[in-house]
């Protein structure tokens, strides 16, 4: 997923690397179901922080993937792409999302949330998690239009996480900035975005665990 950059326009060219079985909406966003009106959206978007598309040369030092200083890495979003990915492969129940143009103003997730009165999953869906966040820790609770989640939901959400894993240590985060889930906040009672394990997104300095 991060062998070339994706910025907005170039969205397209990442669509054999959707899971089977996706949709477009009619808005240029892509998503799937799996179950029967499931309750929760995941999120992530399909387009880097470049103005021109790039090759990316990688360079690996231990678990750490980065590139050679002369583009951003793009895990910023594909690392979210790909736990998405990797969670509908498993069969986890949710209405997936791979929204467009996030890096220029949430353009994908803006759209739908005009929209999202008149879809049928505004019916059932009451949690959106985006996967778009930096470091390994946090689960945000604010981002740029104020608190996005409760702090009941963040703390539960973290407990649920960290008990199936030793070395996880989420907790919730009022640092946010703004991504997908933001569009959602007056729409989706608990919005959220969780970390990912990127640093440094939107640099050549960019790297992923």
């Amino acid at each position: 997923l991060t062998r070339f950059t994706y910025p907005h326009g170039t969205e397209l060219g990442l669509l054999n690397n959707l899971p089977k079985g996706y949709q477009e909406d009619g808005l240029g966003n892509y998503y799937l179901v799996i179950g029967d009106k499931p309750t929760t959206m995941f999120t992530c978007h399909l387009d880097t922080a470049d103005k021109t598309q790039k090759r990316v040369n990688h360079v690996f030092n231990g678990n750490i993937i980065s590139t050679d200083g002369t583009s951003i890495l793009g895990a910023d979003d594909k690392a979210g792409m790909t736990v998405i990915s990797y969670m509908i492969s498993k069969g986890v129940p949710g209405l997936y999302y791979f929204f467009i143009g996030e890096e220029v103003g949430c353009i994908g997730s803006g759209r739908l949330s005009r929209e999202w009165k008149n879809t049928e999953f505004s019916k059932h869906i009451t949690k959106c998690v985006s996967f778009d966040r930096r470091g390994t820790t946090s689960i945000i609770t604010y981002q740029m239009f104020g608190r996005c989640c409760s702090e009941t939901f963040a703390v539960e959400l973290a407990k649920r996480m960290n008990v199936t894993n030793n070395s996880m240590n989420m907790r919730p985060d009022s640092t946010g900035i703004l991504t997908d889930s933001a569009k959602f906040m007056d729409l989706i009672p608990e919005c959220t975005n969780i970390s990912v394990g990127y640093y440094d997104e939107h640099t050549t300095r960019e790297r992923q665990d």
